[in-house]
């Protein structure tokens, strides 16, 4: 039994490396990716890492080019979780995957953007893409609880390729919040101007051939507020837009961002 079991770990190995070669060969690093022109206010995650204590955290930034300026938000030990998920029912035959990213908090020239917590379902798709095939060879080493880490099956290669595929794959996910709408507008007084409430989802995707499922980890829709603040530029810009009645309920993140670019 238990050279059943070593051998079945050692195909496990090496099928997870055989993918990694292909996986870093294929995807670009998140350093490689271009700045993007104009507003960028959907966080980027740059990298997913482990820390000291072993946890899994992601950083990232947000980004404005204007009149050839740019000027770029960081942001660091967001908590990122990947766990098998409680409800396996049409898994096949791969597990489904529990991924969570924590809340995050910027502050972009006067935009003031806070998320929800993000939480994506995923079912790897066996011979559907590159990260399916990896993942579900995660998902089978997640599920006896082997730690993500060197110390644990995963090589310094493998697990750096591990951490690129998720970040890849929360990027793609984040790319879909320029559709969330605006559904509730607070009107302020003094410095802030505005408080808009924008909401996506649930929604169902298929990303880099897996199958997802985005909400706020309970079932409901992703949430992202924004505050206006007066005193600095996109601040001022989106004041100026709701002012003017340029924007209304329905209204989605990327019409702010046009609005914005408009201006």
């Amino acid at each position: 039994m238990q050279n059943t079991t070593a051998l079945t770990v050692a195909r496990r190995g090496a099928t997870l490396l055989m993918t990694t070669l292909l996986l870093s060969m294929s995807m670009p690093s998140a350093e490689a990716r271009k700045l993007p022109t104009g507003i960028e206010i959907i966080p980027t995650i740059t990298g997913i890492t482990l820390n000291d204590a072993g946890d899994l955290v992601a950083s990232g930034t947000a980004t404005v080019q204007h009149k050839g300026n740019t000027k770029t938000v960081d942001f660091s030990d967001v908590p990122v979780s990947l766990s098998l998920a409680q409800d396996q029912t049409g898994a096949g035959t791969c597990p489904i995957l529990d991924l969570m990213l924590g809340p995050i908090d910027l502050n972009v020239l006067g935009l003031i953007v806070e998320t929800s917590e993000i939480c994506l379902k995923v079912t790897a798709i066996p011979g559907g893409g590159l990260l399916g095939d990896l993942l579900c060879d995660i998902g089978g080493l997640l599920e006896p609880g082997i730690p993500l880490d060197a110390g644990g099956l995963l090589s310094d290669a493998q697990l750096g390729a591990l951490l690129t595929g998720l970040t890849d794959l929360v990027n793609a996910a984040l790319e879909n919040l320029l559709d969330a709408v605006i559904t509730d507008i607070t009107h302020l007084k003094g410095r802030s101007c505005a408080i808009l409430n924008l909401e996506l989802g649930p929604v169902d995707l298929t990303l880099l051939g897996l199958n997802v499922h985005l909400d706020d980890c309970n079932d409901g829709p992703v949430t992202v507020d924004i505050t206006a603040r007066r005193g600095q530029l996109l601040g001022n810009l989106l004041c100026g837009l709701l002012g003017g009645s340029g924007l209304s309920l329905g209204s989605t993140l990327q019409d702010i961002l046009d609005g914005l670019l408009g201006q």
